[in-house]
């Protein structure tokens, strides 16, 4: 019998492991913040979805996922940071006066948006709507329709990148 270990000792692995794992997310992003939550969400997607194959050195495979679950968050971070314009100062949302111009514009802007992501290709919009309507995870949104979580990422980028070129309000603001 190879020296491999099944499922339920590689989750065990990482409960022995965890302060090492965490350190290690922490010493390779410098110490970004996420380093607890990477790890979370190592172990979620080991008990949701145990690996197929035998794991033969857990504490590096162990490694190895919780630094392309690191990656996978500081992409999204950055792509979300890129599209998110600080704003100086927040408008008053409870204001009792209603300017109409404004409100027209807002539907405007509301409807030149929809155009924009009904215009994405299917999968692309299927993949922005399931994350930024739902919820859901990458993760969650590979395993729902049946791709790996790259190609989500994929698909979410390009959506996000279709939606910043082509949507009037985001060219407004330069």
């Amino acid at each position: 019998m190879p020296n491999t270990l099944p499922s339920t000792d590689l989750v065990a692995a990482l409960a022995r492991h965890y302060d090492e794992l965490v350190a290690h997310v922490r010493w390779q992003f410098r110490g970004r913040g996420f380093e607890r939550e990477v790890v979370h969400e190592v172990c979620v997607e080991l008990l949701e979805r145990p690996p197929a194959l035998k794991i033969r050195t857990p504490l590096a495979y162990l490694r190895r996922m919780s630094t392309h679950r690191a990656i996978d968050r500081q992409r999204a971070d950055a792509a979300r940071a890129a599209l998110i314009d600080s704003v100086p100062d927040a408008p008053d949302l409870h204001a009792h006066h209603h300017d109409g111009a404004s409100a027209l514009a807002f539907r405007q802007q509301l409807e030149a948006l929809a155009s924009v992501i009904e215009a994405l290709p299917p999968r692309a919009r299927q993949c922005f709507l399931l994350h930024r309507i739902h919820g859901m995870t990458h993760a969650e949104i590979a395993a729902a329709i049946g791709i790996t979580r790259s190609m989500v990422t994929h698909h979410c980028n390009h959506a996000m990148r279709r939606i910043a070129r082509d949507w009037t309000p985001v060219h407004e603001a330069d």
